[in-house]
């Protein structure tokens, strides 16, 4: 991992511990790969490869990235305004925001927590927890 930024989606997911594909990927686990392949194929009605899975983090390098994740529009302006986290930004919650946020089951509970916290230490804490 290139920094600790790297699995932290703008939204507010901790790649490591919330996207089923990331850690399928970094499992080693033939058949987690497979499962999580099936369901993506079933999703998007295209039939995906369990060998063409790959994923680094939605900060990390876009060639190593799921394309889904590529074409986020969260990750999209995030990188554009220049911000780690959606609620770094000045126009944070925006309507890119609301309407993707309505869609994740993580992010509206890792929100309130790292706004407790504090973004640094609830990132150690998910390393760790990804560690376990």
């Amino acid at each position: 991992m290139k920094n600790k930024y790297q699995l932290l989606g703008y939204c507010g997911i901790f790649c490591g511990t919330d996207c089923d594909l990331y850690k399928a990927v970094h499992s080693g686990d033939k058949g987690a790969k497979a499962k999580v392949a099936k369901a993506l194929s079933q999703e998007l009605g295209i039939k995906i490869d369990a060998s063409n899975l790959v994923c680094e983090g939605c900060q990390g390098s876009e060639k190593d990235m799921w394309f889904e994740c590529r074409l986020c529009r969260i990750r999209q302006c995030g990188k554009r305004q220049g911000v780690k986290i959606c609620t770094e930004c000045q126009d944070y919650p925006c309507q890119v925001f609301k309407i993707r946020f309505s869609h994740s089951e993580n992010a509206p509970k890792n929100l309130p927590r790292i706004c407790e916290i504090g973004l640094d230490h609830w990132i150690e804490n998910k390393l760790t927890e990804m560690c376990k």
